[in-house]
């Protein structure tokens, strides 16, 4: 994938682990790869392109068994409502070809 400017304001961690999202509302869901997690947000491979904006529920299905947390796995929610921050074309992933960041919504009470 290429290199884009850093603009996270939580430190990420590796995390692999399987997730299925969903546009916000729809029923239909798609699966996706967890790339890296934190307390602001994560990074997962898609095989479907997202439009920034788009507000998407995304739920935990499976952690990879090979221990797959590099330091702190704080950031990892089972169930959450994010925002798009951007979609790029990944190279070498033919079930997966895009990387999508988002930022979780923060909870209000």
């Amino acid at each position: 994938m290429k290199r884009y400017p850093e603009k996270r304001a939580c430190e990420r961690h590796c995390y692999a682990a399987d997730i299925a999202f969903s546009y916000f509302n729809h029923k239909h869901s798609y699966n996706a790869e967890i790339l890296n997690i934190g307390l602001g947000g994560m990074c997962f491979k898609s095989y479907l392109s997202l439009l920034p904006g788009t507000t998407i529920c995304v739920r935990l299905k499976k952690n990879h068994s090979n221990g797959s947390c590099s330091g702190s796995c704080e950031g990892l929610h089972l169930v959450t409502l994010a925002d798009v921050k951007w979609c790029h074309e990944a190279t070498g992933s033919e079930a997966f070809p895009y990387g999508v960041g988002v930022k979780y919504f923060e909870p209000v009470y």
